[in-house]
């Protein structure tokens, strides 16, 4: 992997030191006193339960939005605080390259664990390699449009927030307690993201995404075979959606949904579309020139794709200011986990401001929920180039943006049959 040119990843992580405010970077345990765990079995609309009047998924969960937070159905109890499992390995379950080596590193070395990190290209195909009860993870990666499908389907387990107290400590406030995850019962956050169009400028010509946004795909004739959508059913599906002015990125509409995949097939006939989730990695190279990308993609590939001698000013990146995706991923327990509670001490050293730091300006490029980092001062400092300052995701962003989120199961079928009408025609 090669280095931007004139920054080491190294370098980037000294020069970084400032964003990081009033933490200690001594690597020491943290003593803040623990978070109640949620009692009880859930507020009103939990698995099976049809008081709460609104649509629910296949599991019979209601299904979250940001105006009708849903409490999960906590099946079983949380693992009781104890001794964390040495020595072995913890299974991880994650996307490619979302996990800065050093920090597994550092967490094994203070643990005296190996962590093994097994991958995946999207999260449909980890629901669907988790239900078959063949693999069995400690920490299982994921989004909260996915979490309750995990829950309905006892693939993970309920958390124990005693165990994992730089949730309050040390994230945003508004995801103590998330509208997709009251309590919470399951999930902690780990990175933001907005999601949108990246390119190279020495390799564009003509074409302006700034001014024409998500028509930008249908205009890339000139450079067919050098475009990419995400490999994701929702995102690539929800594009094509908000292109045609659609603000609902949770429709259930057939008739939508088709017309979001018709046009798919209409873009690839124009322009020979890859579908990928590796664009942090083939637009530094220059071996693509537009794809369709998370924010964080753009930054990781200033940190670390860019090849030796070029410049971060040669990449660009648009995202929808009104009604486009603004979210988190987030991180859980497997329910067959064979380490629970060393797998409640990985979740809470991710959080930890240091390590968090050292995840996002070190590898990943995605920015952490974490409350003393100042992700801004990044460009301030001229750290990263300015000209992807957007990738930055704010508490206002946040707050006001859009959000791919669970569908009842009629609703996924639709999306699943108009993605694969695109996929496989």
């Amino acid at each position: 992997m090669n280095e931007p040119s004139g920054l080491s990843r190294r370098g980037l992580l000294a020069s970084a030191g400032a964003v990081l405010a009033g933490a200690s970077l001594t690597g020491c345990e943290n003593t803040t006193t623990p978070v109640a765990t949620a009692e009880g079995t859930g507020g009103p609309g939990i698995m099976g339960d049809e008081t709460a009047g609104g649509p629910v998924d296949a599991a019979g969960i209601p299904l979250a939005r940001r105006d009708y937070p849903v409490t999960l159905p906590r099946i079983g109890d949380p693992v009781k605080a104890g001794a964390p499992e040495k020595g072995g390995e913890l299974q991880v379950y994650n996307y490619a390259d979302y996990l800065n080596p050093e920090v597994i590193q550092a967490f094994g070395k203070q643990e005296g664990v190996s962590v093994r990190v097994t991958t995946f290209q999207s999260l449909d195909e980890a629901f669907t390699k988790l239900s078959t009860g063949r693999f069995q993870f400690d920490v299982v990666f994921t989004a909260p449009d996915h979490l309750p499908r995990l829950v309905g389907r006892r693939l993970v387990q309920p958390l124990n927030f005693d165990l994992i107290p730089n949730l309050v400590k040390e994230t945003w406030p508004e995801l103590h307690s998330p509208f997709y995850d009251v309590g919470p019962r399951y999930s902690v956050p780990y990175t933001l993201y907005t999601t949108g169009i990246g390119w190279r400028n020495d390799q564009i010509g003509a074409l302006d995404p700034n001014a024409l946004g998500w028509e930008a795909f249908w205009e890339s004739q000139a450079l067919r075979g050098k475009v990419a959508v995400l490999d994701d059913a929702r995102e690539a599906l929800g594009m094509a959606l908000m292109r045609r002015g659609v603000s609902n990125l949770n429709t259930e509409d057939e008739a939508a949904l088709k017309r979001a995949s018709d046009d798919l097939v209409e873009l690839n006939d124009i322009t020979r579309v890859k579908v990928a989730i590796n664009g942090y990695e083939t637009l530094p190279a220059g071996r693509m020139t537009m794809n369709h990308v998370w924010s964080g993609d753009m930054l990781n590939a200033v940190i670390s794709y860019l090849p030796e001698g070029t410049s971060g000013d040669v990449l660009s990146y648009w995202y929808q200011k009104v009604g486009g995706p603004v979210f988190n991923d987030c991180m859980c327990v497997g329910v067959e986990a064979r380490k629970p509670v060393m797998a409640h001490r990985f979740l809470n050293f991710l959080l930890r401001p240091d390590v968090a730091l050292t995840n996002f300006t070190g590898y990943v490029g995605y920015q952490p929920p974490i409350t003393k980092i100042d992700a801004a001062a990044l460009f301030e400092q001229q750290v990263l180039p300015a000209n992807l300052r957007n990738c930055v995701v704010t508490r206002e962003d946040y707050a006001n943006g859009n959000a791919y989120l669970a569908l009842t199961a009629e609703g996924r079928r639709r999306w699943d049959q108009a993605w694969g009408a695109f996929r496989n025609g």
